[in-house]
Formats: structure tokens, sequence, C-alpha cells
């Protein structure tokens, strides 16, 4: 019934030529409570203009203008040995790890530490033997001790990328 009232008020206003408002009258939102705010007039001080372009816009006719690139940088430590391989800065929360790629089936595995577990305990995870592919972390922060990769067989140096970003 409401909207019927609505609707019939707004076309006798039309149709008698009348407008509901205009640019010089109060702005009103009706509260919830049943209350009104009243926001004030319209008029030539809330016009807003942008001179200029804003970041990463571009031009439509102009693609070399206002164009925004992004670039998804990482810093690459390639696993050459059997020891502890330490990704970053060597201490908790200073690294985001990106990915890490395995280039060939794996002989033997590898260790990641320096995530925490679903209570927050240090907890490592193993990328098993004859693994091949990447898999991406989405930048996962080292927030339980330092990102280390651990390969097992000799014969893996060289097969496992590590890319990373530092978290400072």
């Amino acid at each position: 019934m409401k909207r019927c009232a609505t609707w019939l008020l707004a076309m006798a206003l039309l149709l008698t030529g009348g407008v509901p408002f205009s640019v010089a009258e109060q702005i009103q939102l009706r509260q919830d409570a049943g209350g009104v705010t009243t926001l004030g007039g319209v008029d030539d001080a809330a016009k807003v203009s942008q001179a200029g372009m804003l970041a990463c816009e571009r031009l439509q006719d102009q693609a070399s203008k206002g164009h925004c690139v992004i670039v998804d940088a990482a810093n690459l430590s390639v696993i050459s040995k059997t020891t502890a391989a330490t990704i970053g800065g060597g201490v908790a929360n200073d690294t985001y790890l990106k990915r890490i790629i395995v280039l060939a089936a794996l002989t033997g595995t590898c260790v990641v530490t320096g995530f925490a577990d679903s209570d927050g305990a240090a907890q490592s995870f193993t990328i098993p033997a004859t693994f091949v592919g990447e898999r991406n972390f989405g930048g996962a922060k080292n927030s339980a001790g330092a990102l280390t990769v651990t390969c097992s067989n000799a014969s893996d140096d060289n097969l496992v990328l590590v890319e990373w970003w530092p978290a400072s």
C-alpha cells in the first residue's frame, strides 16, 4: 500500500509539473526509529571534480598513459645442499613464503620449517619423494621460527626452488 501511495504521489507531481525537490532544498534521511536526519542542501559546494588521474587509472583512448603495472616479484633461493638452507633472515616473522617449485621428481624428501600448527606450536611439513611441480603458499609468514628447507638427498640438489619475500 505504501509503495502504491508513493508511486501515485510521484505520478501526480510529474503530471502537474511539480518537482519533489530542487537542488537548493534540504536532503533528509528517514531513520529506522522514525526520526529524520537533515543532511543539508545540495549546491555547488557539494560538487567534486578530479583534475588528474588516480593511481592505476588508464585513459581509454591513450593506453600508454596512466597504466599501472603490477609485478609479482620475489627472491629465489635454489636449494643446493642436504643441510638446512635458511630462507630469509633466519628468525620468526621475517619471511613470506610465496612458492616452492620442484623441477624434477625428488629422490629424497624435503622438510620445511618455520610455520605453526593449529595450536601455534612450531610444525614442519615434508615435500615427499617423487614429488614434482609447485606448491603456492600465497605469501605465508614464518610465524614459528626461521624458515628453512632441508632436502635429504644430494641428488636433489638444485631441483628445489623457493620463492620468498622479506616481511620487514
